[in-house]
């Protein structure tokens, strides 16, 4: 039985198990090349973690914080994993929120600037 076509906004997957682009559904080009890491305890303060999957370099982001889609940051962690398309050229975040018990699951798009740092080629 095949799989239905990938949705845009969504985290989908073709039937050889290729991650589609959550912007433009392609499963053509979808890099994912940094992961963001808000831990906590159940209510308590963030610690936020950057790691550059390009590099391996961690880092403990102080002023940043692992993007935030619109289910908010949940009561307890969260890891975000970024990337960029071949095919539109998009960036986006797939958002993963522990929260009361569930794991809740997002794509957003993200512009590019301090904080999300996508490593997409020209200098972007």
């Amino acid at each position: 039985m095949a799989s239905p076509p990938p949705e845009t906004g969504r985290l989908t997957y073709t039937d050889e198990d290729v991650m589609a682009c959550p912007r433009c559904g392609g499963s053509l080009g979808p890099h994912l090349n940094h992961v963001y890491v808000a831990a906590r305890k159940e209510g308590g303060e963030f610690t936020n973690v950057h790691v550059d999957a390009r590099t391996g370099e961690v880092d403990a982001l102080f002023a940043m914080v692992a993007p935030v889609g619109s289910l908010g940051e949940g009561r307890r962690h969260r890891i975000a994993l970024t990337g960029w398309c071949d095919s539109c050229q998009g960036e986006f975040a797939v958002i993963f929120t522990q929260h009361k018990g569930t794991t809740l699951v997002e794509t957003i798009p993200i512009n590019e600037g301090p904080i999300y740092r996508t490593g997409h080629p020209g200098g972007r």
